[in-house]
């Protein structure tokens, strides 16, 4: 017996297209908002330049399309869990 669910289900298959097609979606966000995270800091260090807040701002902005593009991304859970996970109860 494996100590994952993900290893001994039936839905592995499913799972890992799933992985394929949304995981650099994920990639991707993950990197806009440490991005983010840094050109915030560095706003914060020098709130008079310009080109720092046009930064944040297109960031801000990518991550708001990609937000409405996959809603999934701002879940509590992560998606694979609600999709393949055990059952509550």
């Amino acid at each position: 017996m494996t100590m994952w669910f993900f290893d001994d289900a039936e839905e592995l298959e499913d799972y890992q297209i799933f992985l394929k097609k949304d995981q650099p979606l994920l990639l991707e966000y993950e990197k806009l908002r440490k991005a983010l995270r840094a050109a915030e800091t560095a706003l914060q260090e020098h709130p008079e330049d310009k080109e720092r807040e046009g930064r944040v701002a297109q960031i801000k902005e990518t991550i708001s399309a990609l937000e409405q593009r996959a809603p999934w991304l701002t879940f509590d859970y992560p998606v694979e869990y609600l999709l393949w996970g055990p059952p509550h109860g």
